[in-house]
């Protein structure tokens, strides 16, 4: 083959694919602009705030987060494989945003009335009474864009979710910026909240004024029954993906509650690093499953490729907490090394752990063990939250070593499964019909990418 008949082959795959390779590219860049302004915003924070700020604002911020992921209900990545279909995309989209934004209210009220009748330190992770409401409203807001960023990329639209994920971003941090210039050390955790806040609404309006500016309409009558029929499908999905998610977006809220909020503060920082780290185990099994269906027998090579990948990413993750932890907290602030000490050097080893599970979600969706899967991943969400919980009573390293020792001891019982995936050729028989299919239903595949969401959004 000649040069340029090669070079012609190469432009006209490229043409062919133009539309994937865009889309995947600006929700890769997304993905890496929002982990890289979240690091700059928490390490803004440390350093301009006082710890019982920050710490509460990260606990709160946390707790946000998990609750609005329960009140999206899986319609995020339903909307992603399904809304692409649909002749009228609009109401379908109203119908999804208006049902997140209502349920996450419930959601929201339901834990308010928990924290009321419980009468501890719940309560306070919001502030007061008078910021109750808007500590809902946060939940609503975050799971109206959760929704929305799905299905964006569903209608391969990725280059609005890009715009609206860096605006977030970056004006979150421009508000954190102005804070610290203004108020310094007297501003309150509500305050550091409070930017979030901000920050999802003006992305929101952002994208608004995108689509009139390209003279579509953005307001639209809800069409909320197509959804009825499918219900049970994207709540079995949704628990899946809550099972994995719930203790990463508790933790934090776990130490301040039960340590304090200066703690949390350091945790938070250390938590962050982590998460980024995690970007890529979470990023390959991703894509893992993705390709499965197209070329099943070739799972098995490649699951053992994306297991060794990730082992060596998180091998450097574990050295690096053990031997730089107490410099990882000193950059973001010195007081920060002091509070935790060597208390958090550990915690790289969760990595194995929580790489471990992601390539388990992956392997068991595609061989259509969601039941079973849910039930082990949700056993092992009440392990890390109880050893998290029942190691606080030796300080932040009893909190941080017990949660590292349930999630390693989780991952080492998932080895099997994963053990017998790498030698067993999947077919397309065994395998779920929408992935064989080579579309994305109900969640099957790109569920995975909430947990690359878990590092964008801290």
């Amino acid at each position: 083959m000649t040069l340029s008949a090669a070079i012609t082959k190469v432009r006209s795959l490229l043409m062919n694919q133009a539309v994937l390779l865009l889309n995947a590219g600006m929700l890769g860049l997304g993905t890496l602009m929002t982990a890289i302004l979240g690091f700059v915003y928490w390490w803004f924070a440390a350093r301009s705030f006082s710890a019982e700020a920050v710490g509460l604002a990260a606990a709160a911020i946390s707790l946000m987060n998990l609750l609005a992921n329960l009140g999206e209900v899986g319609l995020g990545p339903f909307l992603m494989g399904e809304i692409g279909r649909q002749k009228r995309a609009g109401p379908f989209l109203t119908g999804a945003l208006l049902a997140s934004f209502s349920a996450s209210i419930v959601v929201g009220l339901i834990y308010l009335v928990i924290a009321a009748w419980t009468s501890t330190q719940l309560g306070s992770i919001v502030g007061s009474s008078a910021t109750d409401l808007f500590f809902v409203a946060g939940c609503a807001l975050t799971a109206v864009t959760l929704v929305l960023d799905q299905a964006l990329v569903g209608l391969l639209r990725s280059g609005l979710q890009l715009a609206r994920n860096v605006v977030f971003a970056a004006s979150k941090l421009l508000l954190l910026i102005a804070l610290g210039l203004t108020l310094g050390r007297a501003t309150s955790g509500l305050a550091i909240f409070a930017t979030w806040f901000t920050g999802q609404l003006v992305s929101l309006v952002v994208v608004a004024g995108l689509l009139v500016y390209a003279g579509r309409r953005v307001f639209h009558r809800p069409e909320i029954r197509a959804f009825r029929p499918v219900l049970g499908q994207v709540f079995g999905h949704h628990t899946l993906s809550m099972a994995v998610q719930a203790p990463a977006l508790l933790l934090p809220f776990v130490v301040t509650v039960m340590l304090s909020a200066e703690i949390n503060a350091a945790f938070y920082a250390a938590w962050t690093v982590l998460n980024v780290a995690l970007l890529v185990p979470a990023s390959l099994a991703s894509v893992l499953f993705a390709i499965a269906a197209r070329e099943p027998e070739l799972f098995p090579s490649r699951l053992r490729l994306s297991l060794g990948l990730s082992m060596l990413v998180c091998a450097a993750t574990a050295l690096a907490f053990l031997f730089l932890s107490r410099f990882m907290l000193w950059v973001f602030n010195p007081a920060y090394a002091v509070i935790a000490g060597n208390g958090l050097q550990f915690l790289g080893v969760a990595a194995f752990g929580m790489a471990l599970k992601y390539h388990y979600l992956a392997v068991q969706r595609l061989r259509r063990r969601l039941g079973f899967a849910t039930l082990v991943l949700t056993g092992g969400a009440v392990l890390e939250i109880a050893a998290a919980v029942g190691g606080a009573q030796f300080g932040i390293a009893g909190t941080a070593n017990f949660w590292v020792i349930a999630v390693s001891l989780e991952g080492l019982l998932l080895c099997p499964a994963l053990y017998w995936a790498t030698r067993h050729t999947a077919t397309q028989s065994t395998i779920a019909p929408s992935a064989a299919a080579g579309v994305s239903t109900y969640g099957n595949s790109l569920d995975e990418t909430d947990q690359i969401g878990i590092a964008s959004r801290a």
